[in-house]
């Protein structure tokens, strides 16, 4: 059973170790001048929280692999972990890792970089909310990934620059 911590809590301090399986990625855009909407993941692949006391000196790493990107469309996928988007073969992990953690408002923010085809931009995350099942941690955070700050400029207007992302994670204390 889930425990859910208030806003301001912050989770039992120790390692966790990202779950893979019980983690997701999921992204909204637009394409087509804005028209239509586009809907996708990418699969996460590993990564670990340091939660620290007091929770400010906590940190976040995770990497998610290129490959996997995908949106169920069997023209557009290939093309985007092709070399004019993801180049999936030469960069085959994206990763993030947090440079501060705050309190502030209504819950935390998670600042970090996060780095696609090699080329590091910053991202913010909003965690919007966190909970304890047993000695795991499951959370769900979002943020906007804005793909020309890593060099992903293919077909500007054709596809859109900002992506919404939302990241859903299980973490088992290591």
């Amino acid at each position: 059973m889930s425990t859910p911590l208030t806003a301001w809590q912050a989770p039992p301090a120790g390692r966790y170790a990202l779950d893979p399986a019980g983690s997701s990625v999921t992204f909204e855009t637009r394409h087509m001048f804005g028209l239509g909407r586009v809907r996708g993941t990418l699969a996460v692949t590993g990564g670990a929280l340091d939660v620290a006391e007091p929770a400010a000196g906590s940190s976040v790493a995770a990497t998610l692999s290129a490959a996997s990107f995908s949106t169920r469309n069997p023209i557009r996928d290939p093309q985007v972990r092709s070399r004019l988007f993801l180049d999936a073969r030469r960069h085959p992990e994206l990763s993030f890792r947090s440079t501060a953690i705050r309190r502030g408002g209504d819950g935390w923010t998670i600042s970090g970089v996060l780095t696609v085809k090699g080329r590091p931009a910053p991202l913010e995350l909003t965690v919007a909310d966190i909970a304890t099942e047993g000695d795991a941690l499951v959370f769900r955070a979002s943020g906007t990934v804005d793909r020309y700050a890593h060099g992903v400029t293919a077909m500007r207007g054709m596809a859109a620059r900002h992506l919404a992302i939302r990241i859903t994670a299980r973490a088992t204390r290591a």
